[in-house]
């Protein structure tokens, strides 16, 4: 009876040791599927780029903006805006980085983020472009700070113990 059971033992080891192969052999993981780049709306592009290089030469079409932003298109803040991204050079290439939403942009109001880049330097450039087809808001900014955006919604860490 001591017999059968080592021989049975040995026999479970040995199965046991086929199905999980040779000694440090690596068990294959599945490989999950790379997120795919976002894709830009060639109209949105076009847009983008034609109001960077008009920002640069401090010639805005208003017509293309939304009457509530109007009032913040002061010729001082153009200008201030103009200067500094003229600084930068002509525009060499536009860099989709994606859409983005907030709390406080309209329902049917569609946000995207490019980056605009020029030989002395690249920009942020974040629009808001209303239901109407309207551009809501443009901001321009140096740095991707995508540190200081909180999620609603998102738990607050747990204290240390």
């Amino acid at each position: 009876m001591k017999i059968r059971v080592i021989r049975a033992a040995l026999i479970l080891v040995g199965i046991a040791l086929t199905l999980s192969g040779p000694a440090g052999a690596a068990r294959a993981t599945p490989t999950p599927a790379p997120t795919p780049a976002p894709v830009a709306d060639p109209a949105v592009t076009k847009t983008v780029r034609q109001q960077f290089v008009a920002w640069q030469a401090a010639s805005l079409n208003k017509s293309l903006y939304a009457p509530e932003v109007l009032s913040k298109l002061t010729d001082a803040k153009v200008a201030d805006v103009s200067a500094k991204l003229a600084a930068l050079g002509p525009l060499t290439e536009t860099v989709y980085i994606g859409p983005f939403s907030a709390t406080d942009i309209p329902a049917g109001a569609h946000g995207y983020i490019y980056q605009m880049r020029c030989p002395s330097g690249s920009v942020y450039l974040w629009m808001i472009v209303a239901p109407t087809g309207k551009i809501a808001s443009i901001y321009f900014t140096d740095k991707l700070d995508v540190e200081t955006i909180t999620r609603p919604g998102t738990p607050a860490p747990a204290p240390p113990r």
